[in-house]
């Protein structure tokens, strides 16, 4: 039961590490919370794209490893939204789609290079996702990111709002835009589907998680954060 569950704890795992360190940063280097924010969310966005060529387990489905980076993503975001607005946080999502797309360039060449040391099969493994991935994830990344910054703007910031509205419907649009871009013909269809049905699943039980975390970073873990919003 512990492996059908081990990507939802290494979800936790994933935020709580982000949670904790924010909020280190923020009161011992005194750096301005929206600019943190950010920082940690190119992070998050660059670990989900490596980690999104790896297809694991969870509740008896196949998913995308890249998930469990996808509390910690959230969690920055709706900092960014809730002091900045829409339109500052679109600038943001450009931005980590643009970075994406530098992060994957720059992998092609690290593989390409000569090495008089190992095949470049071994740097393959290390520097690379595939193609079809790397040009999925930034497109999904956009379309979902965008729509949620918009959502969380317009309906607000009650955290009820984002488990009924904002975060159901992104997490959709990235699964269904992400999905078939990156392995569509490249898995069985019964593993393509399982796939499909798995990471709604993932992105939907992870909902509640999201609501939860959302709710004590503004009440207690990164108030600070917002408290210098207003």
């Amino acid at each position: 039961m512990l492996g059908q569950i081990a990507l939802l704890l290494e979800a936790l795992a994933a935020f709580g590490l982000t949670a904790v360190m924010y909020r280190a940063l923020l009161r011992l280097a005194k750096i301005d919370p929206t600019v943190l924010a950010i920082a940690f969310y190119m992070v998050l966005l660059t670990v989900s794209q490596y980690a999104a060529s790896k297809i694991t387990n969870y509740l008896g489905f196949l998913v995308p490893a890249g998930t469990m980076t996808y509390v910690a993503t959230v969690a920055m975001l709706d900092i960014i939204v809730l002091r900045e607005g829409f339109h500052y946080a679109r600038n943001v999502v450009l931005a980590g789609f643009l970075s994406q797309w530098l992060i994957t360039a720059v992998n092609y060449v690290v593989v390409y290079l000569p090495s008089p040391v190992a095949p470049n099969s071994i740097y393959e493994a290390v520097f690379s996702t595939s193609a079809r991935v790397a040009f999925a994830s930034p497109i999904a990344y956009l379309a979902a990111e965008t729509l949620d910054a918009y959502m969380v703007a317009k309906i607000g910031g009650a955290v009820w709002k984002r488990v009924i509205y904002s975060d159901p419907i992104a997490m959709a649009v990235d699964t269904l835009v992400f999905m078939p871009i990156a392995f569509w013909g490249v898995l069985p269809p019964p593993d393509f589907w399982s796939s499909v049905a798995g990471l709604l699943l993932t992105k939907i039980s992870l909902a509640p998680v999201v609501a939860g975390v959302v709710y004590l970073n503004r009440r207690y873990l990164l108030k600070a954060a917002y408290e210098k919003a207003s």
